[in-house]
């Protein structure tokens, strides 16, 4: 009886991973955070949806992007002076190590810091059809407040390039995600 219960279990079970759908392809966002030079007493940093203050990154440029397509990004601001300068040492020094403790103890010390968290929402990446011919997409986010209280961000545009050649930017609003035209 227990054979039985087992052969049935291996012949009826499923398995579950990231599986490739035929004709779909995964493109990862390039964000561009078009007013950053207007915020220079403030730090920008990104956390992981998934897994919190493990993986931060500082944003130096207003840009930022990829990773695994099924996080998202939660982006943070606090006044530069009220963030240690060893913090940040620590945060960059983390991207090349793989000591645990180090990162945990950076993760920890982020976590307490009086952060402003945006009001958007920001996938790492999507799935688009293979024969729209993408090949990369950057969304333009533009910070609307940013005080001691709100931190509010919106999505402007997405710039959509493809395969031939052609470039196309398609304006947002608000927190909508961009759709590629078709390239006629």
């Amino acid at each position: 009886m227990i054979v039985l219960i087992l052969v049935t279990g291996l012949l009826f079970s499923t398995a579950s991973a990231d599986v490739a759908v035929e004709g779909m392809s995964p493109y990862f966002y390039q964000y561009d955070i078009s007013n950053f030079e207007e915020f220079k007493d403030y730090l920008f940093l990104t956390s992981s949806a998934i897994w919190g203050w493990e993986y931060p990154f500082i944003i130096q440029d207003g840009t930022f992007g990829g990773g695994y397509k099924l996080d998202g990004f939660v982006l943070h601001a606090i006044p530069s002076a009220d963030i240690d300068p060893d913090t940040i040492a620590a945060i960059n020094a983390g991207d090349a190590l793989t000591d645990e403790s180090h990162d945990s103890e950076v993760s920890s010390s982020l976590s307490r810091l009086p952060f402003l968290t945006a009001n958007i929402s920001l996938p790492k990446g999507v799935f688009f059809e293979d024969d729209l011919g993408v090949l990369n997409v950057t969304v333009f986010l533009n910070i609307t407040a940013l005080n001691e209280t709100s931190f509010d961000v919106k999505k402007e545009a997405a710039l959509f390039g493809y395969r031939d050649g052609t470039v196309i930017q398609v304006p947002l609003s608000g927190d909508e995600e961009p759709v590629p035209p078709a390239v006629s």
